[in-house]
């Protein structure tokens, strides 16, 4: 990977100076580091506060920004304000990412940076994500998918460069838990986050709390099912598992009045349809 990494820090520093939009995941992570080690005198750090954020990435956010050195600044925005959004439309991913942007960019242009640039890499090329859209028309670089860089690899260096961060589970807007076409609203976000929270402290790590027509369904990587499993409950052929009655009572504390009792495999935007 130091060829990969070259070119990675050669493609940096001919974008003069760097306004980093960092989330405080895996990917946002990675090229904050490689900024901080390539061009440190030339980059910031740019943080939308949205309640669309996770609460494992607010807490990446503020554990991992100490680590740079950087410069960082924070843009508070709720996408809930544009109806347009709220409304939860097929394309809200587009809408919501160039709300996110152009806020992010009018903070960089008033701090002095020339480019602005995004997390997204050689593995999101393929997946269905209009948010890119929006990236493109407002010209933002995505320098990890320009120079090939794959989820894993990043992961690899990280560990390396010893950033905690390196072995954060996948996460995604909270929005994306529920389906395109349902109104959104705070409630049902600060739902889900209550549920994946609750979820994280009983020692689960990559799951989705997805609410759909008002239940809410879990989705688990193999290892959580495996670890629900342990619990005593039914494992299925397809690898679903039924929900421990103490895992169940802690959701409907979390606040689910209806939380369907099949937990199934995690599968990469299984919203998507």
């Amino acid at each position: 990977m130091d060829e990969k990494l070259e070119k990675l820090e050669s493609l940096l520093a001919s974008l003069g100076r760097v306004a980093v939009g960092f989330s405080g995941g895996v990917d946002s992570s990675f090229l904050a580091a490689v900024c901080a080690r390539a061009i440190p005198d030339r980059t910031v750090l740019i943080h939308v506060a949205t309640p669309f954020v996770s609460t494992p990435e607010r807490i990446s956010f503020e554990r991992e920004t100490r680590r740079y050195g950087l410069p960082v600044a924070v843009v508070t925005l709720d996408p809930l304000d544009d109806p347009a959004i709220a409304a939860n439309p097929p394309d809200r991913c587009y809408l919501c990412k160039r709300a996110a942007f152009t806020h992010l960019i009018e903070e960089a242009c008033s701090l002095g940076c020339d480019t602005v640039v995004e997390g997204s890499n050689a593995d999101d090329a393929g997946d269905y994500r209009p948010g890119m859209r929006a990236l493109r028309e407002l010209g933002v670089r995505s320098p990890l998918m320009e120079t090939g860089w794959t989820k894993a690899e990043e992961r690899e260096l990280l560990r390396a460069w010893g950033h905690p961060v390196w072995n954060m589970p996948a996460g995604a807007c909270l929005a994306t838990r529920i389906p395109t076409g349902e109104p959104l609203s705070a409630g049902k976000l600060e739902l889900v986050r209550a549920c994946e929270d609750t979820l994280h402290e009983l020692g689960l790590a990559q799951i989705r709390c997805r609410l759909v027509d008002g239940a809410m369904r879990v989705e688990a990587s193999a290892d959580d099912l495996d670890a629900l499993a342990g619990y005593g409950a039914t494992r299925h052929v397809d690898g679903s598992v039924m929900l421990p009655d103490a895992v169940l009572r802690a959701l409907r504390t979390a606040g689910a009045v209806r939380v369907e009792p099949l937990a199934r495999p995690y599968r990469r935007g299984s919203m998507n349809g």
